[in-house]
């Protein structure tokens, strides 16, 4: 047993002659180098200023958030004190100046329009309809058809209209629909009913 450990230790101490003496320096150089990297890159961040971008303070400062909110809190209560009425304008009912005010209109609404036999739809400009009940064919204009947004498709002059798809007529240049029995149409927009 003994002379198989001493053949190992021999084994070890020729490898470290052939291969561990030229590569030592190298290796020792790169550990120092690692080493070195570490520590500087500890004192980088350890020097008490955050660096932008960094965990400590992220692209979006914390100081620049609350900077900011301080100057919209000032904002805001100068113009409850001066206006009397807050935000929304004076005590007169204008607007601050400088300040857009947008005034929220109602949506339009479908209006239910029940035609019958032979009458003529005509259809504004973005006027947009569905036929709900009855049978109807389209009145098309020399520039197109009418638009059927539900099929994606375009209806041409005399085409049958589906039930329940959703037309649009783009330009008010008589484009609309027939009907060819008694028909109830959905509408959202400028129209004309011609008997």
């Amino acid at each position: 047993m003994q002379g198989q450990a001493s053949r190992g230790e021999q084994l070890d101490a020729t490898w470290w002659q052939r291969v561990g003496k030229k590569w030592f320096p190298f290796l020792a150089l790169a550990f120092l180098f690692l080493l070195g990297g570490f520590f500087l890159g500890r004192v980088a961040v350890a020097d008490g200023s955050a660096i932008p971008g960094s965990e400590e303070d992220p692209l979006v400062t914390a100081g620049w958030v609350e900077a900011r909110l301080r100057t919209l809190k000032a904002e805001l209560s100068g113009l409850k004190t001066e206006g009397g009425n807050g935000p929304r304008g004076d005590a007169e009912g204008q607007p601050p100046s400088g300040q857009v005010v947008m005034v929220p209109s109602p949506a339009p609404v479908y209006e239910v329009a029940v035609l019958q036999p032979g009458a003529r739809f005509l259809a504004g400009h973005g006027t947009e309809f569905i036929l709900r009940s009855g049978r109807a064919v389209t009145i098309a204009a020399d520039s197109g058809g009418v638009a059927d947004l539900t099929s994606g498709v375009d209806l041409e002059n005399k085409e049958a209209i589906p039930r329940n798809h959703l037309l649009l007529s783009p330009k008010d240049d008589g484009r609309g629909a027939v009907a060819e029995t008694e028909v109830i149409f959905l509408i959202r927009g400028k129209y004309n009913v011609v008997q």
